[in-house]
């Protein structure tokens, strides 16, 4: 899961147990009698909507998420939200600002993994300045499977257990009014890897990996939450180095493309399209993976890794709708065995509902088969 994945997934709203604070001037008063669920009506079209009939966006929001991923099997996530008061509008040519957010919690899987994170993501000066900063602690079992499919691992994975802590400090700018960004990701961890296995592995051991990267993008998107129209490109090279309080000496390169389009109206065509790249100095937890849907985290990596993803969504009406999506990737040791390395597939469906109208944020649930199982994920958002 990615860092802003990260972030979308512990600002989603399942708070029904929270009454709305309806301001002065809203349709309630104190001399009408409302229910319970008029507290979550949107006086628009009268159906569910978890700001109900609030006219600011800010407050906080509990979090609870249920979640299935194979690599650790089925946990939930809980935590606090705090949406801070809305900045202005984006800039001429691009969209509208999206708002500040504090967050805090954890989460459980059954197979004994556990994490901790706390941060905040910061919009300043009209959507011109984006901020995102975090700490986070995690206790994590995975098979390891080995790099690239050379390995004699592919088909006697060994368990994995990491754990320990680091940071994300991340700054950007809007470059020329423009949909255009640079900016500057500073990461730190310090981890502690264990094998379960006889044989020695040179990735055992407490080590600490640190890099900074260089970066830019560009993002056209109608909403940051569930994208109907728009384009986010991102390019970022790094550096990973014991001069910046690291073990590990290595570059890596991140190109990720994903474009919506809306047709008609009615329907919604999503393409994704990624290519990770580490250098051969990087520890195993740092390597990039084959991340869709249906297939486990860790399960195809490698030191070079390319997927594409397509997602046809069809819009039923304003709340409701309802979609596919195909995908594959490859992980690989060298570039040159990429494209003869084995294919990882996805494919599958799911449906969304407009949970905040304000916001534009949608969720469902979304059933995926991958080469070796089939999965059911509650998804926040847009699933990319």
């Amino acid at each position: 899961m990615t860092r802003a994945r990260s972030v979308l997934v512990l600002i989603l709203v399942l708070g029904l147990f929270v009454p709305t604070n309806v301001q002065a001037g809203d349709d309630s008063s104190s001399d009408k009698e409302t229910s319970f669920w008029d507290n979550y009506k949107d006086p628009e079209d009268g159906k569910f909507d978890i700001l109900g009939p609030r006219k600011t966006q800010s407050g906080f929001l509990p979090v609870i998420i249920p979640f299935n991923e194979p690599a650790v099997g089925i946990g939930a996530v809980g935590g606090l939200a705090y949406f801070h008061p809305q900045d202005a509008a984006g800039k001429d040519n691009s969209p509208s600002a999206p708002p500040s957010i504090s967050f805090g919690g954890g989460l459980y899987a059954d197979n004994g993994t556990w994490a901790v994170a706390g941060g905040h993501m910061g919009i300043w000066d009209e959507g011109d300045i984006r901020y995102l900063g975090g700490l986070a602690y995690a206790s994590v079992n995975v098979d390891f499977y080995g790099i690239g499919r050379d390995s004699d691992t592919n088909n006697n994975p060994i368990p994995y257990h990491i754990e320990g802590g680091g940071t994300v400090q991340q700054i950007q700018f809007r470059l020329w009014d423009s949909a255009f960004f640079a900016g500057t990701k500073y990461i730190f961890a310090g981890t502690n890897g264990t094998f379960d296995t006889d044989a020695e592995l040179d990735d055992e051991g407490y080590s600490n990996n640190a890099g900074l990267s260089l970066f830019s993008s560009y993002d056209t998107r109608d909403n940051v939450f569930t994208p109907n129209a728009g384009t986010r490109a991102i390019a970022s090279v790094a550096r990973f180095s014991p001069r910046i309080g690291g073990d590990f000496t290595y570059g890596r390169l991140d190109l990720l493309w994903n474009q919506y389009l809306s047709l008609g109206g009615s329907f919604v065509f999503g393409l994704r399209m990624e290519y990770r790249n580490a250098g051969h100095g990087a520890p195993v937890y740092a390597l990039p993976w084959v991340r869709l849907r249906g297939i486990p985290a860790f399960r195809y990596l490698g030191y070079h890794v390319a997927l594409t993803e397509f997602e046809p969504r069809w819009k039923i009406d304003d709340r409701w709708s309802l979609l596919a999506f195909l995908g594959a990737g490859r992980a690989a040791v060298n570039f040159d065995r990429l494209k003869d390395a084995e294919k990882a597939y996805n494919y599958g469906g799911g449906f969304r509902y407009l949970i905040a109208r304000k916001l534009g944020l949608a969720m469902g649930l979304d059933v995926a088969r991958g080469p070796e199982e089939t999965v059911g994920y509650l998804t926040i958002g847009s699933a990319w």
